[in-house]
């Protein structure tokens, strides 16, 4: 008699573990293209804010240093940059997130939110290692950090990413429809160094212009992330409660959007 065979079963996995192991290799991915796209490969996501450090200083140092005495100017600057990046790098990867996936998303198990979702989670790990890092070495370099209030410097950390993935999520959508959105939204991302509290802090502003600063929620979270790791610096009028109900809404409305485009973006 012939040998009897047992079908194999394949073992099943639910649909949230398949969609993790997806957002996990898209991940992989990103992390190969992005550290190989360049020379300096890793290197270059610390380099990339302490050049603009190194170029703000030798520009404009000399005069807002002594605007800022609580906070060593250098690392005052690098502070903003870090958190600035954070904000415009979901904002940008976002956008490219489906084009540069566009042959993954042929798969079943690729669905077009997993390639937002594995960029987003690329840009807040390396933003908090490097915000991490920088802090590390500044302890190191004696600038008198104070650990009381990590929790804060969380939050806000947090709340400024989800404004980036909100933003990011609705412009990629909309980029689909519009490629004219890729050229003009990092155009319009310019003036955020000049109007994010970056370069000065809000106290030396006068208040008519303080006013006006302060509808930016990236003032907030800055801000607020300085006065945690300086208590006796002077944060201003800043709070956690205007960023964060501008972060839920800038989520909810890329969220919104990208729901009622699903069908087009699955069929691109």
């Amino acid at each position: 008699m012939p040998p009897s065979f047992k079908p194999i079963r394949l073992p099943k996995r639910s649909p949230l573990v398949s969609q993790m192991l997806v957002i996990k290799a898209l991940f992989i991915r990103e992390v190969a293209t992005r550290f190989g796209e360049y020379r300096l490969g890793f290197f270059w996501m610390l380099f990339e804010p302490l050049l603009g450090v190194v170029v703000i200083g030798l520009i404009i140092g000399s005069l807002a240093s002594r605007t800022v005495p609580e906070i060593p100017y250098s690392f005052f600057v690098l502070n903003g940059m870090v958190f600035l990046r954070l904000f415009t790098g979901p904002l940008n990867s976002g956008m490219n997130a489906l084009n540069s996936n566009q042959g993954l998303l042929a798969y079943p198990t690729v669905r077009p939110l997993d390639p937002f979702i594995a960029r987003f989670m690329f840009d807040l790990i390396t933003s908090a290692f490097s915000f991490v890092l920088f802090c590390v070495a500044g302890m190191w370099w004696g600038i008198p950090l104070s650990l009381g209030h990590l929790h804060y410097v969380a939050i806000a950390f947090l709340l400024t990413w989800m404004s980036g993935c909100g933003f990011g999520l609705f412009f990629g959508v909309a980029s689909a429809h519009f490629k004219e959105i890729e050229k003009i939204v990092p155009v319009l991302q310019r003036p955020l160094l000049f109007v994010s509290a970056v370069m000065f802090p809000m106290a030396a502003l006068p208040e008519h212009i303080q006013e006006l600063l302060l509808y930016n929620p990236l003032v907030h979270t800055i801000e607020l992330s300085r006065k945690a790791l300086f208590p006796l610096y002077h944060s201003g009028d800043t709070n956690f409660a205007y960023p964060t109900s501008f972060a839920i809404v800038a989520l909810a409305m890329g969220l919104t959007l990208f729901h009622n485009n699903k069908d087009f973006l699955s069929q691109r």
